[in-house]
């Protein structure tokens, strides 16, 4: 499918307006989430790295992750040194957070060594809202997720790849199947398809794992896998977290669950058939996803991992250039 075109405008050094921080995939407007797609697509398309490898020159980011990370983690590590800004890594159990430190007193201090951007990632739903009132007024924070509520640039590359792969959103029928109330991935794709004005999104999900659908008000709740499947454009499979199934509290073992809601090729067939498949990862193979699907001829789930690459880099362009 053919790329869009980029408006002159959306190339970084030529942007006015630009957002503060980056919290919440619902802060955005339509326009605005296709303006950090267009730049993401400029980004992976261009020729000339010179173009932006000296954008965020001279500046310092920092990575604060009090929860693991793999790709997310790298991701904007590439992304922030593709555009000439130096980062640091906050290793939490070498941090003085260790030994009792505040976020807020870390980035005070960082802030006092010339830090202006803070990627954060965290377990604390409350950590975000006094941040944003105590920091410095030229001080930017960008999630990288936080708790089961929201991971903003994981919905805005799986938006990307959603758009480079069918065009439009309108008429699509996107199916989320997974771990669905502990995931931050689904909440904040959700959002960002509802903006998107996404015609279909189902939730396949047993009823245990039933999220409170105040938080998914444009979506439909699917126990049935064969049912949700039916006729599906899209399908994002989500890693089931396997400790929960194992606990004594689940109805399901891992072998029912798998059994029932793995995505295997069978399932697959259910959908359209150019349907795309993806996944956040890590990835449980044999569990939530076969290894026929993850590595079949459908699936887009390392073209989403090339796509967070360019949409953090739109996203640390837009918030960071001076």
């Amino acid at each position: 499918m053919d790329e869009p075109e980029v408006d002159d405008e959306l190339i970084p050094n030529k942007r006015v307006a630009r957002l503060k921080n980056l919290l919440y995939l619902n802060q955005l407007s339509k326009d605005e989430i296709n303006k950090i797609l267009d730049l993401s697509d400029h980004y992976l398309n261009s020729n000339e790295q010179h173009e932006f490898e000296n954008l965020l020159k001279n500046q310092s980011i920092a990575s604060l992750f009090f929860e693991p990370s793999t790709r997310t983690s790298a991701s904007f590590q590439v992304a922030a040194k593709k555009l000439g800004a130096e980062t640091i890594l906050i290793d939490e159990n070498k941090s003085s957070a260790a030994k009792g430190e505040t976020v807020l007193d870390t980035i005070r201090n960082l802030e006092a060594m010339g830090v202006r951007g803070f990627i954060i990632r965290t377990g604390d739903t409350n950590l975000f809202g006094p941040l944003i009132d105590d920091v410095g007024p030229d001080t930017h924070l960008i999630s990288a997720g936080e708790s089961s509520v929201s991971h903003p640039t994981q919905g805005l590359l799986d938006l990307l790849t959603i758009r480079q792969e069918k065009g439009s959103f309108e008429g699509l029928k996107v199916v989320i199947m997974g771990d669905i109330s502990h995931s931050r991935v689904a909440r904040s794709l959700t959002e960002g398809l509802k903006i998107m004005n996404t015609g279909n999104v189902t939730l396949i999900t047993p009823d245990e794992f039933k999220p409170d659908m105040d938080n998914f008000s444009n979506t439909q709740f699917e126990e049935d896998p064969k049912q949700g499947l039916c006729d599906a454009d899209v399908i994002v499979t989500l890693r089931v977290q396997k400790e929960r199934i194992e606990s004594d509290e689940s109805s399901l073992s891992l072998e029912e669950y798998s059994n029932e809601y793995q995505l295997s090729q069978e399932k697959l067939a259910l959908s359209k058939p150019d349907a795309i498949v993806m996944h956040p990862g890590p990835m449980n193979r044999g569990i939530e996803i076969s290894n026929e699907v993850a590595d079949g001829k459908q699936s887009v789930i390392l073209k989403q991992v090339e796509n967070g690459v360019a949409v953090r880099m739109a996203v640390l362009s837009e918030i960071l250039k001076q």
